[in-house]
């Protein structure tokens, strides 16, 4: 059973428009068949803002990796423990927060790739990125991996926006996300999502991508605000997670029961 299979990152080079839906709170595997079933391109499972352990993260894994849908996680940080642990556990990518430098930038494309392009250690046949996969030899899962694990970062502070074109002219990044609330927050119009500043500061992003053949994306879920943004060449959108799922399923349903017994 393989991990990372190279499906996501030739959808990404293509330029597909993808949906993503997010992980947040869920331990149970019912997320990933929900997901799964109801046609999301890829599931995101996140570390930055939650508590989920890295025993459930696995198993979400390996069950995504059962159905063969694509699962990136968003590491916490990027540190080389962070980084290194998450990608052992087979994903087909991570994304990564907070990125405010090209160095930063590099540091993480380095921690993605092993030596002589990298930096990122080998755990040879223990892990579940080797483990799971029968690779015919190491070396083989060594050259794949390095190959067509996606590589995806967060635009979300006012030092991000100042470098954009040294971030995102960094070889070998696939995917760069805007985060609105950081952002918005970060250039002092907190939740002013329509504001004609914060508007034009997620097309700088577009068009820096552009210029660098890097996958621009934004956390997005309302259907009139998608399109605004995929019209304006966004293709990687943070549409859904299971914890507002499930908050607004119940605000629905309690909605529709106190009407019908009013």
């Amino acid at each position: 059973m393989r991990g990372c299979t190279g499906n996501l990152k030739r959808r990404v080079a293509s330029g597909d428009l993808l949906i993503t839906g997010c992980v947040m709170d869920a331990r149970s595997g019912s997320v990933v068949e929900m997901y799964h079933q109801y046609g999301y391109d890829v599931m995101m499972i996140d570390r930055e803002h939650s508590l989920l352990s890295s025993e459930t993260i696995l198993e979400h894994i390996r069950l995504a990796r059962a159905l063969e849908f694509p699962v990136m996680v968003r590491v916490s940080d990027h540190s080389y423990a962070e980084i290194n642990r998450t990608l052992d556990q087979a994903p087909d990518g991570i994304f990564v927060p907070r990125i405010r430098t090209r160095a930063e930038a590099e540091r993480v494309v380095a921690m993605m790739k092993h030596p002589p392009h990298g930096i990122r250690g080998l755990g040879g046949y223990t892990c579940p990125a080797a483990k799971f996969t029968g690779w015919p030899h190491v070396s083989e899962q060594v050259a794949f991996n390095d190959k067509n694990l996606v590589v995806g970062i967060q635009i979300e502070t006012a030092e991000a926006l100042a470098n954009l074109d040294d971030i995102l002219s960094v070889p070998g990044l696939d995917v760069a996300v805007v985060g609105n609330d950081d952002l918005s927050l970060g250039m002092g119009i907190v939740g002013q999502l329509d504001h004609p500043r914060y508007i034009s500061a997620v097309e700088s992003v577009i068009a820096a991508c552009r210029r660098h053949g890097v996958m621009p994306g934004i956390a997005c879920g309302d259907p009139a605000r998608l399109r605004f943004w995929a019209d304006r060449g966004m293709r990687f959108f943070w549409s859904a997670s299971d914890v507002t799922l499930i908050f607004d399923a119940a605000q629905r349903q309690i909605t529709s029961l106190r009407k019908a017994l009013a």
